[in-house]
């Protein structure tokens, strides 16, 4: 790609002010972040019960072991037993690291929205 292509984009939106079809709302951002972080709060903390009251991590490895018994002893079914670590000995310990890790994405993007908000906010006031 040359040069010359790159001043025949579109400008990126929000980039200048001649974008009249931006929109942006810093109140609804943050609304969006607090509603994030409800969900968000069920899936820390402490577990919950056999009934899996919440969907922690902890209520996941300590209640909800995944062994061939309750996934099946055919070849995709054993893979799956080993893939997510679960067993008597390693309870949904791969599977466990797998959801904390999406648990701290989940915040990430929180922050993200929240930082996002107070940016705009800082630089164009309404």
């Amino acid at each position: 790609m040359s040069r010359d292509d790159d001043d025949r984009r579109p400008a990126w939106p929000g980039l200048d002010d001649s974008d009249a079809d931006l929109y942006y709302d810093v109140s609804d951002m943050r609304t969006v972040a607090e509603k994030l972080l409800v969900q968000l709060s069920t899936m820390q903390g402490p577990g919950g019960n056999r009934n899996g009251i919440t969907g922690t991590v902890e209520t996941l490895t300590r209640y909800f072991s995944l062994s061939e018994e309750h996934i099946g002893r055919w070849p995709e079914a054993a893979a799956l037993t080993r893939s997510v670590g679960t067993g008597p000995d390693d309870r949904g310990r791969l599977l466990g690291e797998l959801y904390t890790e999406f648990v701290e994405r989940f915040e990430d993007v929180i922050e993200a929205i929240r930082t996002s908000a107070d940016e705009y906010e800082r630089t164009n006031p309404v």
